[in-house]
């Protein structure tokens, strides 16, 4: 088995990398920095919106993985140029050019539960709801995922394509200033937390969890499509926090919700329905939130 992943030291295509290096799988490397916390056979050095971008070392991967996004963490203040070029142009110009050399393996791209935008309903949501969700949404990385999801709904092409949408994905590694390790390193430094009022719902995946995906997805020989990626939680921000607590011995704070505000408290309730994905990989999320917290 040979993979190839586009993106380098990212929090999710570290974790596929790091998997492909326990089952022994080759493994190339594209991206602008080289790749630090795992091991690879070839890293090649390139700027992933460069549209002359050459794409025909990737014809002999069984599977091309797009690892790589940009506005995803809302405090980095992206430029909104930078987030539809590789959240959307980049992607698709791949996709083309793969058409074009006759690729016959598997790509890969993520959509996002986000693409749901700010919706009332409180429900494990279907493929085709995050697809046709016409909720208002605030924010450009998530207008431009669900560019990208409805392409890749629509266009032709001879090789399989796989578009997995993902709810929250969290693990070791993760930016720091995320909710789970925010929580942990807060309680362990004595700091003080302050949050919003905590009613929002959010599906949790650990992000070993997704390569393992991929593999089963592999073996199982999953025909092209969107599917759902169900996380194994489905807690509000509340509950996340005092599970966290609860794990590490502490109380909760009094007084630490509804102290700060954020743009995302308009999406009350975001977690995917994966029966789809079960069906045909048998696929279940299965690490626990405070089964990682020592990780951290």
């Amino acid at each position: 088995m040979k993979i190839s992943i586009m993106g380098t030291n990212g929090f999710l295509s570290t974790a596929i990398a790091k998997y492909a290096n326990k089952e022994h799988w080759a493994l190339d490397m594209y991206g602008l920095d080289t790749p630090v916390r795992h091991k690879y056979d070839n890293f090649y050095k390139m700027n992933l919106m460069d549209t002359e971008m050459d794409c025909s070392g990737l014809m002999d991967s069984d599977i091309v993985i797009y690892a790589i996004g940009a506005g995803i963490q809302a405090n980095l203040q992206e430029d909104f140029n930078l987030i539809y070029n590789l959240n959307v142009t980049t992607p698709v110009n791949i996709c083309n050019k793969l058409k074009e050399l006759d690729y016959k393996g598997i790509f890969v791209t993520f959509g996002s539960v986000f693409e749901m935008g700010e919706t009332k309903e409180e429900r494990f949501f279907t493929e085709e709801d995050v697809l046709t969700s016409l909720c208002p949404t605030s924010n450009d990385y998530t207008v431009s995922k669900r560019m990208l999801s409805k392409f890749v709904a629509s266009y032709k092409h001879g090789f399989k394509h796989w578009h997995f949408y993902i709810p929250t994905i969290y693990g070791a590694g993760e930016n720091p200033k995320r909710l789970i390790p925010y929580v942990i390193n807060a309680i362990r430094n004595g700091e003080e937390l302050h949050f919003t009022a905590g009613e929002q719902t959010r599906q949790y995946v650990h992000v070993n969890d997704v390569p393992r995906l991929l593999a089963m997805a592999f073996e199982k020989d999953l025909p092209s499509g969107l599917y759902n990626i169900e996380g194994k939680e489905t807690l509000t921000v509340k509950e996340i926090v005092t599970l966290i607590h609860q794990a590490m011995g502490k109380q909760v704070p009094e007084g630490c919700f509804g102290s700060v505000q954020r743009a995302d408290v308009g999406m009350k309730y975001l977690a995917l329905d994966g029966k789809k994905l079960k069906m045909l990989t048998g696929f279940e999320a299965s690490i626990k939130i405070t089964d990682t917290i020592d990780l951290y």
